[in-house]
């Protein structure tokens, strides 16, 4: 009998404020969809909350769709 195994992945969101007169905000987003695989996708962005959301939103339709 074959054990499933369990899939997991991992999103790390690194956020931080450049620019002390007009702070900026950016992100640093790491991921991987499964830890067992060593494929790791990076992103660095000069970002708003909204498109840090988004990422994060796309990275987890992915994950659950490829499974």
């Amino acid at each position: 009998m074959a054990i499933a195994r369990e899939r997991t992945g991992v999103l790390v969101v690194r956020v931080w404020l450049e620019d002390e007169d007009a702070p900026q905000l950016r992100a640093r987003i790491t991921s991987t969809r499964d830890v067992l695989v060593p494929e790791t996708t990076e992103a660095v962005l000069v970002a708003s909350e909204k498109e840090i959301i988004k990422t994060v939103r796309a990275w987890l339709r992915v994950f659950t769709a490829s499974h």
